[in-house]
């Protein structure tokens, strides 16, 4: 047996890709998934909240009308009578708030509300962008992990043909055949378990895009490893802290705490607006006996004080002073845990760098051992089970590998949304690794 022959099976070579590739995807999700539709539609109600604060700052302007019948009898003395006659009337009133300390707390809040919403929906985009490159690579890496038992399978036939063979002839033991025809039913379950589970990632796939995805294109290109840039983990917490959208719209919920306190406070203020109204009313008739027309204009100023109200405005002052605690809190808590994760992503680019370059050395080195036990196999100084066992290394290291390499392309994009730097052009810089042949 050509010892080059045996050796090549063992390979996975690279074939030029076609097909969606992760901007496509992007693309078709950013039109499909029920999760970034929902942010969006969540963004647009959110939005809402500052003009409808800004409403109550503004002046009001009601208009009022009405037409009546009446029928009405006045007994006198010396005498009784019945009139009948129509009335018509409208009125229009204009009011202005000169001083509300609630309605400013709710436009204060109304302003906080959008900016929070704006700032929910560019967490979501990056989620979006993290999640599509996700179930992108999870489809990939089922895809190389099928290739690679059906090779190790072809592998392990041509194994147990060759073994049956020189069994036969008298050059191998029995074990060799027992033990090439248990690798061979071994693989044969594992390709039945990772068809299975490829499918299970596409379907992944398809609820993001709502689309049944094709063939995907494949990460063909030796990877340009980088590490962190810059590389201090340090500057990345500081860009978190300062940039990430989930710290931002947990500060904007410690505003919209502090001013329902003030709102809360604002209904032991007084309340001071100005008023102007035009009524006109024109009756058919009156106990006088004759139709009566009237318009009356009025301009003023309205004042209202609330005195006691049974405890229930001091209640909320404590209610709304015990929430601003909490909202306090949870910033500080999302404050550290966004530390946490950018630590724990730049950990991940790091010890990813380092794993491929790993992986990629113990390729070479099972790829050598391979083909040194062939040889020796050859010269009857190794056993088939040996081969077998110098397979297995090696798929196992090049399945290794190949999850590896996902994993170092995801965890740089974890690291940027961790920090909230996460652009499409991220996703555009590594689509650029597709579809290129080694």
């Amino acid at each position: 047996m050509n010892r080059w022959i045996s050796i090549g099976i063992f390979f996975v070579f690279s074939v030029p890709a076609s097909g969606d590739d992760l901007l496509d995807l992007y693309r078709q999700a950013k039109t499909s998934d029920p999760a970034w539709l929902a942010a969006q539609a969540g963004y647009q109600a959110g939005i809402e909240k500052a003009p409808q604060g800004r409403a109550l700052l503004l002046p009001t302007l009601g208009l009022s009308a009405s037409k009546s019948e009446s029928d009405q009898q006045v007994t006198l003395p010396m005498a009784s009578n019945t009139y009948h006659y129509g009335t018509d009337a409208y009125a229009i009133q204009l009011t202005q708030p000169l001083y509300n300390k609630q309605n400013a707390a709710v436009y204060a809040q109304g302003l906080a509300g959008a900016n929070q919403s704006e700032l929910e929906l560019e967490t979501a985009r990056q989620d979006l962008i993290l999640r599509t490159s996700h179930a992108y690579f999870d489809v990939l890496a089922a895809q190389d992990a099928l290739d690679f038992v059906i090779l190790e399978k072809e592998s392990i036939n041509k194994q147990l043909t060759l073994a049956r063979r020189n069994f036969a002839v008298g050059n191998a033991t029995l074990v060799d055949v027992h033990e090439a025809q248990a690798r061979y039913d071994i693989a044969a379950a594992q390709q039945i378990t990772a068809t299975n589970f490829f499918e299970v990632r596409k379907e992944a796939l398809r609820v993001l895009t709502g689309n049944d995805p094709g063939t995907l294109t494949r990460l063909e290109t030796k990877l340009d490893l980088q590490g962190p840039e810059p590389a201090t983990m340090n500057q990345w917490v500081e860009t978190a802290v300062n940039g990430n959208q989930r710290i931002k719209s947990q500060q904007e919920a410690v505003v919209i705490a502090r001013q329902e306190v003030e709102k809360s406070r604002g209904g032991h203020l007084p309340t001071l607006d100005l008023t102007a109204s035009r009524a006109y009313s024109d009756a058919g008739g009156s106990v006088l006996g004759f139709a009566i027309e009237s318009t009356t204009n009025q301009i003023g100023l309205q004042f209202q004080m609330p005195l006691y109200q049974g405890g229930g405005i001091s209640s909320k002052v404590r209610e709304s002073v015990a929430q601003l605690e909490i909202a306090s809190q949870r910033l500080d808590q999302t404050r550290r845990q966004v530390a946490q994760q950018v630590r724990e992503s730049y950990l991940d680019v790091i010890n990813g760098v380092a794993r491929v370059q790993a992986l990629e050395q113990a390729r070479n080195s099972n790829e050598r051992a391979l083909e040194s036990t062939v040889i020796g196999y050859e010269r009857g100084v190794r056993t088939g089970v040996d081969v077998l066992n110098a397979q297995r290394e090696l798929f196992r290291t090049r399945l290794s590998l190949s999850q590896a390499r996902y994993d170092y392309l995801i965890s740089r994009l974890r690291l940027k949304a961790a920090a909230g730097t996460l652009q499409e052009q991220d996703l555009e810089g590594i689509n650029r690794l597709l579809a290129h042949k080694l």
